[in-house]
């Protein structure tokens, strides 16, 4: 199998981590793609596991030389996809997991025509309005949320599949289906090696 990019979308909320988390448990064949942020590592993370921590000047620098797949400045802190993770990944025959919103989505699909993407549909907008608030967000924040997936969710048939998450056990078995379906596709094939076997 040729490795390919999964790219995986949801509003804040509709369980995106969670079922990405479970389908990487049981396939080896896939991995969460390593990020890069200029934040400060939280209690537990450890760099080049959980994230790739760079000061300010790393990550401008690689901005500047076009290592970044895409990136984003979140009030003081920047963030994204060092281009390299994604290669790496794939030389080795591991499909690379992106878990982005839909403009990141957008830009690595213009580099990765082959890739796969999923967007994970909440149930209804007032039961995601409900996981939010599971989080404890202040309302101000919830309200900007909400109206963001509002927009998001208008992206939707730009993706190649759209999973709903109403039942998260349903949600992740169909997570991994399509993952396997994905590299069962005879595009995604070395035809000469199947074609030789003898």
């Amino acid at each position: 199998m040729n490795a390919f990019p999964i790219i995986v979308s949801s509003p804040s909320g509709a369980g995106k981590t969670t079922i990405v988390d479970a389908v990487l448990k049981r396939n080896k064949t896939v991995s969460r793609v390593i990020t890069a942020t200029t934040r400060a590592p939280r209690k537990g993370e450890q760099d080049g596991v959980d994230y790739h921590f760079w000061t300010i000047k790393q990550f401008e620098q690689a901005i500047k030389k076009g290592q970044m797949l895409e990136w984003a400045q979140v009030h003081t802190h920047y963030y994204g996809i060092p281009k390299k993770s994604v290669d790496t990944l794939l030389k080795k025959g591991i499909c690379p997991i992106l878990v982005i919103d839909v403009q990141g989505a957008r830009t690595v699909k213009n580099e990765y025509p082959q890739a796969a993407t999923v967007f994970i549909v909440p149930p209804s907008l007032k039961e995601l309005k409900k996981r939010i608030l599971g989080r404890n967000d202040n309302t101000q924040d919830i309200e900007i949320r909400l109206e963001t997936a509002k927009k998001e969710m208008q992206e939707l048939d730009r993706y190649d599949y759209a999973l709903l998450n109403d039942d998260l056990e349903k949600a992740v078995n169909d997570m991994a289906g399509i993952v396997a379906a994905e590299q069962c596709r005879v595009c995604r094939q070395d035809l000469k090696k199947i074609k030789n076997l003898k």
